[in-house]
């Protein structure tokens, strides 16, 4: 879910921002990189600060607005009648969450929490109205993060008609993609240490399922553990592994 940098011509011209590219993956761990859309959605709001375990908004809460991750990360999660949840993405900096919410002004149908120490900035729809009438490219800019979100949701109901193997093998594309410090080796660590429940969550799975298929890929030689920081051995064997999961 990248966003183009925005570059400037000789002579101080402004470049439009490039469209990400139409292969780029889509992955439930949403990040924005540093650019000129992130920055001006952000100075429309008011940031604060909240702690781990903190609710941004709560599942079935109506608001008018939205929220754009400064620093930390955020659990967006489904609580499902039977009293069970299920992840379904983490919003990191530079991510907005709580879109739809904000703009159609119906109850919102997720929650979301915050796993880490964050800084997040509430944004009203009233000001992000006000901002839009002179500048559009920002009305744009959000529309294309709530249409990435409804891709997010795609992937969920993909991943639900898959065996415990194939789910985890797509899981760990995505975690490399979001959080591989790939060497010269094509060995890559993540950068984060995710407790296996938590991972569990996000693609459906218990954690002993979860664990189980773990292990397996590390017997395999696929993917190693150095404590709680999985290491992947053969990143080109992995990206092998999800394209014939996705063929």
């Amino acid at each position: 879910m990248s966003e183009a940098s925005v570059g400037r011509a000789r002579g101080g011209a402004r470049v439009a921002e490039a469209a990400p590219p139409d292969d780029a993956p889509v992955s439930p761990f949403l990040t924005e990189p540093p650019g000129e859309l992130t920055e001006r959605l952000a100075a429309l709001g008011t940031a604060r600060h909240y702690a781990r375990g903190e609710f941004v908004y709560r599942q079935g809460e109506t608001s008018t607005r939205f929220h754009l991750v400064r620093t930390g990360r955020v659990r967006i999660y489904l609580h499902r009648p039977d009293g069970s949840e299920r992840a379904l993405a983490y919003a990191e900096p530079g991510a907005t969450l709580g879109e739809a919410a904000c703009v159609d002004g119906r109850p919102r149908h997720l929650a979301s929490v915050v796993t880490q120490p964050s800084e997040i900035v509430a944004v009203t729809r009233d000001a992000l109205l006000d901002a839009a009438r002179d500048a559009p490219e920002l009305l744009l800019e959000l529309t294309r993060r709530i249409a990435y979100k409804q891709r997010v949701m795609q992937l969920h109901v993909l991943i639900e008609g898959l065996p415990a193997r194939e789910r985890v093998v797509l899981l760990l594309g995505h975690l490399v993609e979001a959080y591989g410090e790939v060497a010269l080796d094509t060995t890559t660590r993540l950068s984060i240490r995710p407790a296996v429940d938590e991972l569990g969550l996000l693609v459906g799975l218990t954690r002993v399922t979860m664990s189980r298929e773990l292990s397996r890929l590390v017997a395999e030689g696929l993917v190693g553990k150095d404590g709680r920081t999985i290491v992947v051995r053969d990143v080109p064997d992995l990206r092998r592994r999800v394209h014939a999961v996705l063929a």
